[in-house]
């Protein structure tokens, strides 16, 4: 299944084509789980300095047997950056050295904490007001076009990080590929150093630089986490 996201902005470029059934599948596993509605604090990346609280921002997450859906409603954002959603899943988290999973679990300890990465499953323009918002459903089992291949195992047990990735200034001649691959657009020395080379392969490069600005992690179900709160609908 191809990755899916599905997202929103006022004059923005959405990745993904029509999604009409990528949406009800969403809301089935939805529907079927209820009760595991999760919501998660949006924080600024640690790569941009101090870590504050995104005001007004939310991240939520469903999870079911079928798959994951989540979603990330943001603002403070560069108006007309193209950004992407990077979706990180760490399967064992418990083999984690850190509460929550930090960088060096995910791309330096994959195998031991059965991480994978899908680069962009959601991509967007940012709306004059710094708005955006992404969505994305991805199904258990392998991932397509993940990095590590090892996949979404168990979505009840994983630790799941959603990454607001920037790829700078929109230039309409790579639009496509800028919404729609991790580090479409960027120069390769916007790529951080401990990523795969897959990461390096998912997207054109070009003049622009990479960041990571936010980010909202949501632990294992039934794990309590700072920043991290389960919720009903």
């Amino acid at each position: 299944m191809a990755r899916t996201g599905i997202g929103a902005a006022a004059g923005g470029v959405v990745a993904g084509g029509v999604l009409a059934g990528v949406l009800a599948a969403a809301a089935t596993a939805h529907a079927a789980t209820a009760a595991q509605l999760e919501e998660a604090a949006v924080t600024t990346h640690a790569s941009q300095g101090e870590v504050v609280p995104v005001e007004g921002a939310t991240a939520r997450l469903v999870r079911s047997a079928e798959g994951i859906f989540a979603s990330l409603d943001t603002q403070g954002l560069p108006p007309g950056h193209a950004v992407t959603l990077l979706l990180a899943i760490v399967n064992d988290p418990a083999a984690c050295e850190g509460i929550p999973c930090g960088p060096p679990d995910v791309v330096g300890r994959t195998a031991e904490v059965q991480a994978d990465i899908v680069g962009a499953a959601d991509g967007v323009v940012v709306a004059e007001d710094g708005r955006a918002r992404f969505a994305t459903f991805q199904p258990a089992g392998d991932l397509d076009q993940s990095w590590f291949g090892n996949g979404l195992q168990t979505p009840e047990g994983a630790e799941i990080h959603l990454v607001v990735n920037d790829h700078g200034p929109l230039l309409p001649d790579r639009a496509a590929g800028m919404v729609g691959s991790y580090r479409g657009g960027c120069s390769d020395d916007s790529v951080p150093a401990a990523f795969p080379d897959a990461a390096r392969a998912d997207g054109d490069a070009g003049p622009n630089t990479c960041r990571m600005l936010q980010v909202a992690i949501f632990a294992p179900a039934g794990v309590s986490q700072v920043g991290a709160s389960p919720s009903r609908p």
